[in-house]
């Protein structure tokens, strides 16, 4: 009896089974993996010696006026180099689908890492895409994106070549997060999620480090809403970080008044909250978009700026105030076998939201400042132009970029009570001119 009914019970299953499995490969032969990549290399000249990152290639800003006791002034050294670091490599994977769930999802890396004199493999992006294209009574869509990618006020670039494309005028990073996004019939997106930085960290005491969100225990976070159509695309959202520049005391004072030991819990924080707008039109072989960003700090997105220390009168809790910018760009593409393109960037400094602390002539403390190591303490205003000329044949691009750099210092050691530069201003510029050419897979 138990026999029969074993055999029964294996007639029945077999022939699910068999569907099931036959469901299952059927979705992994839906699976598509493309490849994509380019070859780059690019020469580069400079006019004067400037702040960039990964052997100059990461540009940023020309250092400023500096003289010897000879009167020579130091920094106005032209160069030229030469690479091929931001050749990429990527995978993306599309095509599975379970039920109503789709699934697909991207690898990719370059050489940017530098190793001594030695190129190696950097992750640019790993992540996971699940959505589902209809939900409701709709054609809405929602999508859940997890792993390292553009963070969303990043994703929109101007037109250009250079590496940094466009930063610091344009936030420039992507992170660790997990981000959703609700598409609702008619081309508008709602989006919020949460970011951890990785690659590209806030600054403070310790210098560039993920620490202080990492024992802040609130990651950082984002909200924001789009519109998209057949030629225009409109963008609103905010950056939220919140920082704890210490979560120990770092010396000890053991006097009668208030007393206390090296490493003792403190109560620091800082919260900043960037809000940015972007717009783009393309049509055709045209294209133009600009964005602009009210910074505070902004520093983890590769713009100038951070924060401040302006009371430390409490050893258990130091009080901070962000150092606010604005930051924009606009730029246009025009062109497609003969491209010409070009970039706007204006950058100004706004000075802290909470006054500093200040000597006898009105003057703040710039120890007292934590600011990007890619910028510098006394910059007031600065702007860029970045021309370009590209002729595309196929899968070849042979490109040449000029590109003018200038910003307005003052004397660093004469900021006002909100960390303006406001005294000895002076112009600092820089010519680079990059001649591009990459091949794409």
């Amino acid at each position: 009896m138990k026999k029969s009914i074993i055999a029964l019970t294996l007639m029945a299953i077999l022939p699910l089974g068999r569907e099931i499995l036959a469901q299952d490969t059927l979705a992994t032969l839906k699976n598509k993996i493309t490849p994509y990549g380019f070859f780059r290399t690019a020469a580069v000249f400079d006019s004067r010696e400037s702040k960039a990152g990964s052997e100059d290639l990461f540009y940023f800003v020309p250092m400023d006026l500096s003289y010897n006791l000879e009167g020579q002034e130091i920094y106005s050294n032209p160069s030229i180099k030469s690479y091929a670091i931001t050749t990429r490599l990527g995978l993306d994977v599309s095509g599975y689908q379970y039920g109503s769930m789709k699934v697909d999802g991207k690898i990719e890396t370059d050489f940017y890492l530098m190793n001594g004199s030695t190129a190696s493999l950097r992750l640019r992006h790993a992540y996971v895409n699940v959505f589902w294209d209809s939900v409701g009574y709709m054609e809405n869509k929602f999508s859940i994106k997890a792993g390292q990618s553009w963070h969303p006020m990043a994703a929109d670039q101007p037109y250009c070549v250079n590496v940094e494309t466009g930063a610091p005028f344009t936030p420039f990073n992507w992170s660790p997060q997990l981000m959703f996004d609700f598409t609702l019939h008619g081309g508008v997106t709602l989006s919020a999620g949460a970011l951890y930085p990785m690659q590209f960290l806030p600054t403070g005491p310790q210098g560039e480090s993920e620490k202080y969100v990492k024992y802040g225990l609130i990651p950082e976070l984002y909200a924001g809403i789009s519109y998209a159509d057949k030629y225009f695309q409109v963008k609103a959202g905010a950056d939220f970080i919140s920082l704890r520049p210490r979560i120990r005391t770092l010396d000890h004072n053991y006097s009668v008044d208030l007393p206390y030991d090296e490493g003792s819990r403190v109560k620091d924080r800082i919260n900043m909250i960037s809000p940015f707008v972007y717009f783009q039109y393309s049509e055709g072989p045209f294209k133009i978009n600009a964005k602009s960003v009210f910074a505070q700090g902004g520093d983890h997105m590769r713009m100038m700026g951070g924060y401040a220390l302006y009371d430390w009168r409490d050893p258990f809790q130091y009080m901070y105030t962000p150092l606010r910018s604005s930051v924009s760009f606009i730029s246009f593409s025009v062109g497609t076998k003969l491209q010409f393109m070009c970039m706007g960037g204006y950058m100004r400094s706004l000075g802290t939201q909470h006054n500093l602390p200040v000597d006898g002539n009105d003057h703040c403390l710039p120890s007292s400042i934590y600011y990007s190591s890619f910028g510098s303490k006394n910059i007031a205003q600065m702007f860029r132009a970045t021309p370009t000329l590209a002729y595309n044949a196929g899968k070849l691009t042979v490109a040449l970029e000029y590109n003018n750099t200038s910003v307005q210092y003052g004397d660093i050691y004469k900021l006002d009570g909100y960390a303006r530069p406001l005294e000895d201003l002076h112009w600092v510029m820089n010519h680079r001119v990059m001649a591009v050419l990459r091949f794409s897979l």
